[in-house]
């Protein structure tokens, strides 16, 4: 027993304990776990990697019959979503000391959808995801996001729970970077010059994204909606190499953050096989610290000036 040194009980996160490798808002634990693993498995691994806050979603479509992917757990269904809270309930009972929050993804347009209610007024809901997909035809991705911030704040004043704009530039990383697999597609466009040779970088980086950052950060203010940092779009960036889109995601992020634009962290890991790390390296390198996650403010109380 020399040198090894006991320690306490582990307690609920605090302000003044509280990394950015801890908080994962984004973490699918429902129909798409292997068969052989429960949601406490799955939980015992989040907990064991050092994760305190987190919450645990699905694809609500997924429980509307909208899925053509087998299901694993639970059928699509309502019942079915009740008894994923229901597993929810039990893991928050096995890990007191883990803030365990619950919620669906809605994409846009389901979230002020009459058929998705039964999804956010179940029980234990805590909190809902508003998940952008590709802009319509003729619309641009930053009108797109825009719509959809407004509606998360629609949603959130429905149903009185909280609600934040996940993965904003998903669509526009499959476009450029592309996703993975062989052959010339990938990535879909090549390295961009250096941002440093634009003139204006932010005006070059809004062209690229089709997105008027400006306005976009202005509407998330004002609505008081958060945005993520979400790993897999992290990964899918340095995955395909594409060191001159980085430079554009930074730029993108840190200029809604100095606007004021609130954020959480999200691994939107799916997958317990596949393990994702939160994206506490992009946060780092944009500058965020824990006490600037707010959002959390609710379930860990104010922040106070000593944190």
């Amino acid at each position: 027993m020399s040198g090894l040194t006991l320690k306490g009980p582990v307690l609920r996160p605090t302000w003044n304990d509280l990394e950015l490798h801890a908080v994962d808002l984004h973490i699918h634990a429902g129909t798409e776990s292997p068969e052989p693993y429960s949601l406490l498995d799955l939980v015992s691994y989040v907990v064991a990697t050092g994760r305190r806050i987190v919450c645990l979603t699905d694809h609500a479509g997924r429980f509307l019959g909208a899925s053509r992917k087998p299901l694993a757990h639970y059928p699509g269904s309502i019942e079915g979503w009740r008894r994923f809270a229901a597993d929810v309930q039990e893991a928050r009972e096995k890990y007191p000391d883990t803030i365990i929050l619950f919620g669906p993804e809605t994409g846009f347009g389901g979230l002020t959808s009459d058929a998705f209610a039964p999804l956010f007024q179940t029980p234990g809901v805590d909190l809902f995801l508003g998940e952008p997909g590709a802009a319509p035809e003729g619309v641009s991705h930053g009108d797109y996001l825009i719509a959809g911030v407004e509606e998360i704040a629609r949603c959130r004043d429905r149903y009185k729970i909280p609600g934040f704009l996940v993965h904003p530039l998903r669509d526009v990383i499959n476009r450029v970077c592309g996703k993975s697999g062989p052959g010339p597609a990938h990535p879909k466009h090549p390295q961009f010059p250096p941002l440093e040779s634009f003139a204006d970088p932010r005006a070059h980086t809004e062209e690229v994204l089709g997105v008027d950052i400006g306005r976009l950060a202005e509407t998330c203010v004002r609505l008081d909606v958060p945005v993520e940092i979400n790993e897999s779009d992290f990964g899918r960036i340095i995955g395909q190499n594409h060191q001159s889109f980085l430079d554009r995601y930074f730029l993108f992020n840190k200029s809604l953050i100095d606007a004021g634009v609130p954020v959480v962290l999200g691994s939107d890991m799916h997958n317990v096989e596949r393990p994702a790390c939160t994206p506490f390296f992009p946060a780092t390198i944009l500058g965020v610290k824990p006490r600037d996650i707010h959002f959390l403010e609710r379930w860990m109380g104010k922040i106070h000036a000593s944190c």
